[in-house]
């Protein structure tokens, strides 16, 4: 590997797919240069393609909001059903303070 670099970071993957979609090099060039195994490098342009496609869907910001929006009612939920179970509880308790003194 050049320079020693050992990781490859999703940046530095995206840039050698790039220049293989571009033609700067091709698979071949690429795999020699860096010791890589075609399979792998052509794994990281499927995978490129497939997540580049998704990206430019035209709802794909509108997905994203809509997640976000459940994921905060959900919370609240949560946060709701919490108090209400902490509620329950201490009427329970008291309850059965009061059973207890009688």
């Amino acid at each position: 590997m050049e320079n020693g670099i050992q990781r490859w970071t999703a940046k530095r993957k995206s840039e050698l797919v790039l220049q293989l979609i571009k033609g700067e090099k091709t698979l071949v060039e690429i795999c020699r240069s860096q010791d890589l195994k075609q399979s792998e490098v052509q794994g990281w342009v499927d995978q490129f393609l497939k997540s580049g496609e998704h990206g430019l869907k035209a709802n794909a910001k509108g997905e994203q909001s809509q997640h976000d929006r459940e994921v905060k009612d959900l919370r609240a939920k949560v946060g709701e059903l919490v108090l209400e179970l902490d509620a329950r509880k201490k009427l329970q308790a008291l309850i059965e303070l009061e059973e207890n003194a009688s």
